[in-house]
């Protein structure tokens, strides 16, 4: 059995209602709102051009015990004047700019409708300890995407000639990560090959003969060990929909402020802190059942068991940026994200029944000449 998870790291984040005043960034110079640009650290004038720096926070990003988390209240939300707004069609919850009205949902293309909303620091969530901020902007995803969607084989002529610059929006996921010492005592079998001659017959030209080869077998033998290992930021997708896998790079994290929101949408997290936790012990599980194959060694490995207590579990609220965007094609709809970090394009595609059918006709025409060549000699 598990032994109990127990924890001594500090205190989780203190638990405040959020303020209802509005955290606009109005440009020092012309009055209209700032908006963040990906790749700075800044907040940008789209009329005027004037830039701004954010604050960078002299704090380290934290890491809260797991265990004060499920005895206290939830937190503030993202500290900022928005609104969530759930979509009646795929369910997702995206927060808002507040001064945004209307826009499409980036996860199944819907139209959203803010209305009368409630702010979201009206909703209990737990803050954001860190962000990572957009770095790709929306021409370079749009860019990536083009030079992804016309790679691809047997795509439509209607998909690779569309321009997705209108529809592609930034939005931050949302995800937890968790941090566990763990100590796992095992048992199971190593298997280690030798070999035995064995003389056999068989015929050959009408006579009988005796031959010999080498058999392979195994020998079994029991070991037993305890394995201790330290996983450090085990992510977990927090969103209501599940993310084409892509790679990130978290030592770009930085402490959360809510300037990098300005201009971009973020999704608030379905998945809870709890619920994230169970999912990671699964990735840590793996993670221990391979290493303990490494520890049994041999040629072949049999684990019997593998009981894990975990200890020192923290967890961290992040946010990291996607741009996405849906469209239909053949009365169905395909998604696709660029990673906001790298560039890297992953989505659903359509595929070309004529352009398949063509391609299959040519290749058994081909075909079909290759044979009358060949036999007409």
């Amino acid at each position: 059995m598990n032994q109990p998870e127990t924890t001594e790291q500090p205190a989780a984040p203190v638990i405040t209602k959020g303020s209802s005043r509005e955290h606009k960034f109005p440009c020092k110079q012309c009055g209209a709102d700032l908006v963040f640009a990906p790749g700075q650290s800044h907040l940008k004038c789209p009329y005027c051009g004037h830039d701004e720096i954010i604050p960078q926070s002299a704090d380290e990003i934290k890491e809260y015990s797991f265990n004060d988390y499920l005895s206290r209240p939830r937190s503030t939300g993202y500290g900022d004047s928005g609104r969530d707004v759930r979509c009646t069609s795929c369910g997702s919850t995206a927060h808002l700019d507040a001064n945004v009205r209307s826009t499409t949902c980036p996860f199944c293309g819907v139209a959203l409708i803010t209305g009368d909303d409630k702010p979201a620091s009206d909703n209990d969530i737990v803050t954001p300890e860190a962000i990572l901020p957009f770095s790709v902007s929306r021409d370079q995803a749009t860019g990536a995407f083009k030079k992804w969607i016309h790679s691809l084989w047997f795509a439509p002529n209607a998909i690779k000639n569309e321009s997705r610059q209108r529809q592609m929006q930034g939005v931050y996921r949302p995800f937890w990560t968790y941090d566990s010492h763990t100590v796992s005592h095992w048992t199971g079998e190593r298997g280690d090959y030798y070999y035995t001659t064995e003389h056999y017959t068989t015929q050959e030209n009408g006579k009988t003969v005796t031959r010999t080869r080498q058999v392979r077998h195994t020998r079994w033998s029991y070991v037993s060990g305890v394995y201790s290992e330290f996983f450090d930021d085990v992510l977990i997708s927090a969103g209501h929909k599940t993310d084409f896998p892509t790679s990130w790079t978290l030592s770009g994290l930085v402490p959360y402020s809510p300037q990098y929101l300005s201009g971009f949408q973020a999704e608030r997290y379905e998945v809870q802190c709890e619920d994230g936790w169970v999912a990671a012990k699964v990735v840590i599980q793996d993670g221990i059942h391979s290493a303990v194959r490494g520890e049994i060694g041999g040629d072949e490995q049999r684990v019997s068991s593998i009981n894990t207590a975990y200890d020192h579990i923290t967890y961290k609220h992040i946010l990291l940026p996607l741009w996405l965007s849906c469209y239909r094609y053949g009365g169905k709809t395909f998604c696709f994200q660029v990673n906001g970090q790298t560039g890297e394009v992953r989505g659903a595609r359509p595929y070309s029944f004529w352009k398949i059918f063509f391609f299959v006709v040519a290749i058994l025409a081909i075909i079909g000449v290759i044979y009358l060549l060949t036999n007409a000699y």
